[in-house]
C-alpha cells in the first residue's frame, strides 16, 4: 500500500511540475510570434509522450473499417446526437467563430455565417460515410490559434498535413494510445490559455446593461449548456430592449 501510496505522490508531483513549467513557457513567450509557445509546449508534450510508451508506434494501417448504418442506427443517431449537438454547432462552430474572426482580423474578408456553415455541412457529408467522425469549427480552436501564432491559411494547411501524415504512418490505434500519453498538464495549459484569448474578446462589451447578458450567458453555459445558456441570453436582452435600455448603458 504504501508503495502504491508513494507512485500516486510521485504521479501527482510531476504532473503538477509539469503544469508549473508549461504554465512559465506560455506566460515567458506570451503573444512571441517568433517563437510561438505552442510548439515549445508541443515538444514537452511529445516528451512526455516518448517517456510514457514504452516503445515508439509502429506502423499501422489507416484505414478504418467502414461502418454499416441501418435506419434504427440513423434514428438514434439523430435524437440522441445530431439534435442536441445542433445548438452548439451553430452557436459556437458557426456563429461564434465568425464573430470571432470578425473581431481578431478586421481588416480581412472574414468568412460568413453562410459559409461556415456550409464548410461544416459538405465536410461532414462528403467523409461520414467512410468513417469520418463528425467534427466541425470552433471559436475556441480559433482563439487558440491565433494566440499561438497563427496568421495566415498556411498555418491550418501544415497543421493538416501533420495529421495526415500521422494518420497515413500510424493508423488509428497507434496514434490513441499516443493522445492517451500526451499529458494532462501540458493539454491543460494549452486550453487555458486558448481560453483565456477567447474570453479576452469580451473586452469589447460595452456598458452595464451588456455586461449583465454576456455575463448571465457565461454562467448558464456552465450550468445549464449551451443552448439554454442562448436562450437566457436572448430573454435577457430582448427585456433590456423592451424596457427601452440601451446594450451600451
Amino acid at each position: 500500500m504504501a508503495t502504491r501510496e508513494q507512485a500516486l505522490l510521485t504521479h501527482s508531483l510531476d504532473g503538477l511540475l509539469a503544469a508549473l513549467l508549461s504554465a512559465a513557457v506560455a506566460i515567458a513567450l506570451y503573444g512571441d510570434r517568433k517563437r510561438p509557445a505552442s510548439l515549445v509546449l508541443f515538444a514537452l508534450g511529445c516528451a512526455g509522450v516518448a517517456r510514457a510508451l514504452p516503445a515508439p508506434p509502429s506502423l499501422h494501417s489507416p484505414l478504418a473499417p467502414v461502418p454499416t448504418v441501418d435506419a434504427a442506427d440513423w434514428w438514434h443517431a439523430l435524437v440522441r446526437a445530431a439534435l442536441p449537438q445542433l445548438p452548439v454547432t451553430l452557436l459556437n462552430a458557426v456563429v461564434a467563430t465568425a464573430k470571432l474572426a470578425e473581431d481578431l482580423y478586421p481588416r480581412r474578408d472574414t468568412p460568413s455565417v453562410d459559409a461556415i456553415a456550409l464548410s461544416v455541412g459538405l465536410s461532414n457529408l462528403s467523409t461520414a460515410a467512410v468513417g469520418h467522425f463528425p467534427s466541425c469549427h470552433g471559436c475556441g480552436g480559433l482563439a487558440g490559434q491565433h494566440q499561438f501564432g497563427a496568421r495566415t491559411g498556411s498555418s491550418m494547411a501544415l497543421l493538416g498535413l501533420c495529421k495526415m501524415g500521422l494518420a497515413v504512418a500510424l493508423g488509428p490505434a497507434p496514434l490513441l494510445r499516443a493522445f492517451a500519453a500526451f499529458p494532462p498538464a501540458v493539454l491543460g495549459v494549452l486550453l487555458a490559455v486558448g481560453g483565456v484569448e477567447l474570453a479576452a474578446c469580451a473586452r469589447d462589451v460595452r456598458g452595464r446593461c451588456g455586461f449583465v447578458i454576456m455575463l448571465s450567458g457565461a454562467g448558464s453555459v456552465l450550468r445549464f449548456g449551451t443552448g439554454a445558456a442562448f436562450l437566457i441570453s436572448c430573454t435577457a436582452a430582448a427585456a433590456f430592449r423592451l424596457a427601452g435600455r440601451s446594450l451600451e448603458e
